[in-house]
């Protein structure tokens, strides 16, 4: 998991390989209660007091070898808060959306 070795920043971005469709219902897998915008490109996460939304952008596909994978840019912006609780929904969030690979 990312920030393993140092604090949780209130922003940052992430470049994810899925589409539009696929982040979406991925999240709601992870997040059952997500509450997302009309156009599935903003989503808000509560956890306690914690609040958290994502913005995603799709970003073009990337080709390796005969393959295209659809790129998106996903923005998480975290309510004011303590670290500890960013760290946890993060890491609660990020365990649930863990897919197979190495």
């Amino acid at each position: 998991m990312a920030f393993a070795c140092g604090p949780v920043p209130e922003s940052f971005e992430r470049r994810v390989t899925a589409t539009p469709r696929e982040f979406a219902r991925d999240l709601r897998q992870a997040w059952p209660a997500v509450q997302a915008g009309t156009e599935l490109q903003r989503f808000n996460l509560q956890d306690g007091r914690q609040a958290l939304v994502i913005e995603i952008e799709a970003d073009g596909v990337r080709r390796v070898g005969a393959f295209t994978l659809p790129q998106l840019i996903v923005r998480y912006r975290f309510a004011p808060g303590d670290e500890v609780a960013r760290r946890a929904l993060l890491t609660r969030l990020a365990r649930a959306m863990q897919k197979g690979g190495g």
